[in-house]
């Protein structure tokens, strides 16, 4: 077969410098490049794809990638550009993840894995004519591993060969291998035919499912042949392992309630200073400090009342939430300040745990925490998930930190059919008939007061709910929180003990009585179990005839024996100027 000849070497392009890999070993660059000679034959180039055969499968185009180890270009393809690409890089990393993953399974299944494991050195790394930078994660006496022999040595547990002893392995470890292996790149940077990837890599235990993170940079260089190779790689551990998501606890129950009830604390502490006029950003940025993990790992933060800048990674801009925008440079406009309540503070913060999950060096709890405001004593009730980490210095602090308001369901208008327009003009049509009633009973001579018991009783939500009346004639006790107070309104303050002086007696009119009551509905609202109605009603005088207009907004809920009460009663006289 005749000579195929390529154009001018790629390597011809290349001008690299020398890298120096600490004081234990120094390669340079240039010493990567293995130029393909100009008179390669297509024979001697096909040739190059024997080894490929042994062990894991035969050769694959990268662009048709399914998982095999290896994520070569064809070297027959001339085309191919010599310089690599960030997709070469995903299929190696995915090889390099599928291979670990089959030498731990043929580890646990007693297969040869000794024998996969060479195959994937000789695939995934550059040859052994090119040394490997590699420093293993777990490594103390050999940290750094130049040849595939010793990176070998680190990944499957064995010497060099496939009769060496047995020793700590990366891809078996020990007895529980990995079921899984995912690279998280965080940053990719190429130039030419090199790459170096830096991010974290996920490995799940096979025996327990628990995940352990490893740190990373690889290299990977393309060769003339177009096969991408591992030439650099350091990893290392930065978490402790966690064999499964039960894990020995290193941190107690105790602590995290420590931790929840410093950070009630803490909130209140801010509110009273806020309140007193002291430094109260001071004391929030100090908190912050100690109770969030800030400048100590990352931090998930999706605080309660954000929707702009819903996602809170840096100390700033929790600090913006906490005091407020304007007490922040750079705070989000939306904050007004959580922790001094808008302005109003909180008096009291209380944790109410629904459940505490402890795993490892890691703290999860979930459940409502309660806020009074300082102003009014109204409470606040708020959901979370709480992430507790134990740093470096031993101190529990928060990594992961979501609140939101607890959910009420869209359809609440939808349930509006619990009451319905009829329901309310029923209560109003009884509500009037009452009035009369009362009028006609106190007129013919008879127990007036006894009727208009047994109608309030009906009537409004007294002994059932709060109820909130405010009635038209009514000036120095201008509401009437209980029964009597109402009593007493509706038919004098001579007919009720303890009645208020100013009360006449409005459902007998003052003793003259009405003869008729009819209600003008503006508009009603209806929403759950409730409906509110607001408009004009008239009264007729028996004595006169003369008609009274009077406003009112009237509320009107179903209590607990289903019957359509009042709670709410304003009326008063129309406004004229």
């Amino acid at each position: 077969m005749a000579a195929l000849r390529l154009k001018t070497p790629w390597t011809h392009r290349w001008g690299w410098k020398s890298l120096t890999q600490s004081a234990h070993f120094r390669c340079c660059f240039g010493s990567l490049v293995r130029p393909l000679a100009v008179g390669t034959s297509v024979d001697k180039l096909a040739s190059q794809r024997s080894f490929s055969q042994v062990g894991l499968g035969s050769w694959v185009d990268p662009l048709a990638y399914q998982g095999s180890f290896t994520s070569w270009v064809d070297p027959l393809d001339l085309e191919v550009s010599p310089q690599i690409s960030e997709k070469e890089v995903y299929h190696t990393q995915r090889a390099y993840a599928k291979a670990i993953m089959r030498i731990s399974n043929s580890y646990h299944a007693g297969g040869n894995y000794l024998k996969l494991a060479h195959t994937a050195v000789e695939r995934l790394y550059t040859d052994d004519k090119v040394k490997v930078l590699f420093k293993a994660n777990e490594a103390k006496d050999t940290q750094f591993r130049p040849t595939a022999a010793e990176a070998m040595a680190f990944i499957a547990g064995a010497k060099g060969d496939a009769q060496g002893s047995e020793e700590s392995s990366f891809a078996i470890i020990g007895s529980r291998g990995w079921s899984d292996v995912g690279f998280d790149n965080h940053q990719i940077e190429i130039s030419d035919n090199v790459a170096i990837a830096s991010g974290t890599c996920y490995l799940t235990s096979a025996e327990t499912n628990g995940i352990t993170e490893a740190d990373f940079t690889f290299g990977y260089r393309k060769d003339e042949l177009g096969k991408v190779g591992i030439f650099f790689q350091n990893s290392s551990v930065p978490l402790v392992v966690l064999d499964s998501f039960d894990a020995k606890p290193l941190v107690s129950e105790e602590a995290v309630q420590k931790a929840q009830a410093a950070w009630a604390s803490t909130i209140k502490d801010i509110s009273k200073i806020y309140l007193d006029g002291g430094d109260y950003v001071a004391a929030a940025a100090k908190a912050a400090g100690d109770l969030y993990g800030y400048g100590h790992s990352e931090v998930l933060f999706k605080p309660t009342k954000a929707a702009e800048a819903q996602f809170r990674p840096s100390a700033s801009d929790a600090l913006s939430y906490f005091v407020g925008h304007q007490a922040v440079e750079g705070g989000h406009s939306e904050d007004s300040g959580f922790a001094i309540n808008g302005g109003k503070g909180w008096s009291d913060v209380v944790f109410e745990n629904h459940q505490t999950k402890l795993t490892g060096p890691i703290a999860i709890s979930m459940g409502n925490y309660h806020f009074t405001c300082a102003e009014t004593g109204n409470q606040t009730k708020v959901e979370y998930t709480f992430g507790y980490k134990k740093n470096m210095d031993g101190k529990l602090r928060i990594f992961l930190h979501h609140s939101s308001v607890p959910y009420t369901s869209s359809s609440a208008t939808v349930v509006a059919d619990l009451i319905s327009q009829e329901e309310v003009q029923s209560a109003q049509a009884a509500w009037a008939s009452a009035i009369k009633h009362i009028s006609k009973t106190y007129l013919d001579g008879g127990d007036y007061v006894a009727a208009a018991e047994k109608a309030a009783g009906e009537l409004y939500g007294y002994g059932h709910s709060e109820v909130l009346f405010k009635p038209t004639k009514a000036a120095e006790a201008q509401f009437r929180p209980s029964a009597s107070d109402a009593m007493s309104y509706f038919v004098g303050h001579d007919a009720v003990e303890g009645g208020h002086s100013e009360d006449s007696g409005f459902a007998i009119n003052g003793g003259k009585g009405w003869s008729d009551v009819k209600f003008e509905n503006h508009q009603t609202k209806l929403t759950g179990d409730l409906a509110i109605a607001m408009g004009n009603y008239y009264f007729t005088c028996a004595e006169t005839g003369n008609q009274t207009k009077v406003e009112y907004t009237f509320g009107y809920k179903k209590t607990e024996d289903g019957k359509l009460r009042i709670f709410l009663h304003h009326s008063s006289v129309p406004y004229s100027s």
